[in-house]
């Protein structure tokens, strides 16, 4: 008998751990709920200052310094989003470059093409010549490749038009 005292004395205290396992975590659930009712009762209160502030209200020495680093973050926001543009646009300047690059490369190899069949009396007009080779495509918006027929670009997503 002596083992199955044991034995029953065993499961009781794994039940016992069980259960309070599980209030345990019903209550760091319940801790995570009141935490995150503080950081929206935060934000709101953040939100109710921000507003003052906007509208030209003085705030306390605290308020006040802490509204100046908001307005500079946003102002660095502001500058990220001009570096943005100024790499799409840089971007573009490359893509044009290498669409003309690529135009001049077109127009040597059909020099190239029109020199050795000179004599011959088969000779390729430009717009067979066009309707045989594929041109290259890049995204507008990233300068990736995009195959012809694709019409979203695989790296960044955008729309490809045309």
């Amino acid at each position: 008998m002596d083992f199955f005292d044991k034995l029953g004395e065993a499961a009781r205290s794994l039940t016992e751990k069980a259960g309070d396992s599980l209030e345990i975590n019903r209550l760091n659930g319940e801790i995570a709920i009141e935490k995150g009712n503080i950081q929206c009762y935060q934000r709101e209160l953040g939100e109710y200052y921000w507003a003052k502030f906007a509208v030209g209200e003085k705030l306390d020495e605290e308020a006040m310094l802490i509204c100046d680093k908001v307005v500079t973050s946003q102002d660095r926001i502001r500058q990220f989003m001009l570096d943005i543009d100024k790499v799409k646009s840089e971007r573009e300047i490359i893509q044009d470059e290498r669409a003309k690059a690529k135009v001049v490369q077109d127009e040597k190899a059909e020099q190239s093409i029109e020199e050795t069949t000179q004599g011959k009396t088969e000779t390729v007009s430009n717009e067979n010549l066009e309707k045989t080779t594929e041109w290259p495509q890049f995204c507008p918006n990233c300068g990736g490749g995009v195959k012809a027929g694709q019409r979203f670009c695989m790296f960044c997503g955008a729309e490809i038009k045309g």
